[in-house]
Formats: C-alpha cells, structure tokens, sequence
C-alpha cells in the first residue's frame, strides 16, 4: 500500500510544528510503522540540527536542485525514525515546485507507510507547492489570536485547493492561555482534535538531541503526541484503556483468589 502523506503546517513560526513533526514521527516509528519525517522548510530548516545528525550526503535542497537521488538523502533518525533533512543554505529554493514535490513523494511512497513533511511556516510559495501536491495537512495552532488569524489563511488556502485538514492540534496550552479551545474552533470553524500542553521537557529532550518522547515518554507532552500517533495508525486510545482496566481487574482477582487458597 502506498504511505499516507501528511503536511505538519502552522499560520505562523514557533507554533512547535517541527517539534510536533519530530515526536509524531518518532511515535509512529514506535508502534512499528515505517516513518518519514521530511525538513521541507527551505528557509529555516532544522529538524537535523535540533537532532544533531551528521548530515554527510545530501539533502531535500540538493534533491530539489537536482544534484541528489532519493537513495542519497534519507538518514536514520532516532527510535526508527527515517528523515530527510533540509540544509542550513539557500542556495537552489527557485527550483522548488508541485511537480517535484509529487515525484518525491511517488519515489517515497512504497518504502514508507507514513510520510510527514514539516513545511516553512505560512502561504510561501514553497508551502504552497506542498499544499498543492499532498491530499492530508495537519494545522499547528497556538491558542492566541495571531496564530488564530494566519491558520485561517491556510485553512482557505487548503479549501480552495480541495485538500483536507485532517486534524487542528491546539499546541503549547497552558491554564493561563489567551484563548481556549472552544473559542479556537469558533474563530477556525474547525474542530481541534487534539490538545498538547505547554511541557519546558521538550527544551530539555532537544538540548540533548532528543525528541520528548523518547527522552521522557511519561511527560504530559509525550503522551499527546503518542496518543496521535496511535490513533492515526488505527488504534482506538479509549478502547485500550479500557482493555487495560480490565486485564488489571483480572489480575487483582487472580492475586486475591491465590491468597485465599494460602489461607
């Protein structure tokens, strides 16, 4: 089957949609799924940077210019993470367009069962290009105006091109929060799916190289990315859960069952 193909976009910069590209990534590769993580942000790319890869070979800026192959440019990431990084220079972006953006991705698609491509933040012409070229996005949002009012430009950019918005992550929610997410869905008229609390865990996990959820998967941060990635890959959360409480209660019968016999 071919990958399901995502676009991590945000209205803005510094909405954690790197990050979140990073750990879902990282999430998905967990739970066994073959994962691509593509640093398409030619202007600001450091998804190899904040990993700390030896970025030896090429690169999605030489892939686009025409100077790499496919086979020269996907690295080993962490836990099973495979990434293609973008360089630190920005030489060759005029070359950027939806036509090659679609034949990356048809190379791609039969090696990996996800793909997620971290675009530059807003309606450049490079996040246009992907937007055009990929059928799913996920929108990065922070809950204050101003990231609210540029996810509405991407949001009917997206619309007029016929392309879905499968999920609205609420990132970086703290209680002291500007808006909240009923009032993000009022303005988007778009549900949010999932909520990914503020977490200082993941400045920490990236000074050592580090996606939080290998770093610390217990964090609050972790867990939201997990749940994600489960869900995406078909898993119901709730019904696990509820699995869980009941292996539990039957493992507590079996414990009291074996001390009454003793007795």
């Amino acid at each position: 089957m071919p990958a399901e193909v995502y676009a991590i976009t945000s209205g803005k910069g510094g909405t954690g949609k790197t990050t979140t590209a990073i750990n879902l990534g990282v999430s998905l590769a967990g739970l066994g799924k073959r994962t691509l993580v593509i640093d398409a942000d030619m202007g600001m790319a450091n998804v190899g940077l904040l990993l700390g890869l030896d970025i030896t070979d090429g690169t999605f800026h030489d892939y686009i210019s025409g100077v790499a192959d496919v086979e020269d440019i996907i690295y080993e990431g962490p836990g099973g993470l495979k990434i293609i990084p973008g360089s630190i220079f920005l030489e060759n972006i005029s070359e950027f367009d939806t036509d090659t953006i679609r034949r990356l991705i048809e190379e791609l698609s039969s090696k990996f069962d996800y793909i997620l491509l971290d675009t530059a933040p807003g309606i450049g012409k490079e996040t246009a290009c992907i937007l055009e070229a990929v059928n799913n996005s996920f929108l990065i949002v922070n809950p204050e105006i101003s990231s609210i009012v540029d996810s509405m430009k991407i949001k009917i950019f997206i619309d007029m091109k016929g392309n879905k918005i499968r999920g609205v992550f609420l990132n970086r929610v703290a209680d002291s929060d500007e808006m909240n997410k009923e009032k993000v869905e009022e303005i988007l008229e778009l549900p949010v799916t999932d909520e990914i609390p503020e977490d200082p865990l993941i400045k920490k996990a990236f000074a050592q190289r580090m996606p939080v959820v290998l770093h610390t998967p217990g964090s609050d941060s972790s867990i939201a990315f997990k749940s994600i990635a489960a869900r995406m890959a078909g898993y119901d959360t709730k019904l696990d859960e509820s699995h869980n409480k009941k292996v539990k209660k039957g493992l507590l019968q079996k414990i009291r069952s074996l001390l009454l016999k003793r007795n």
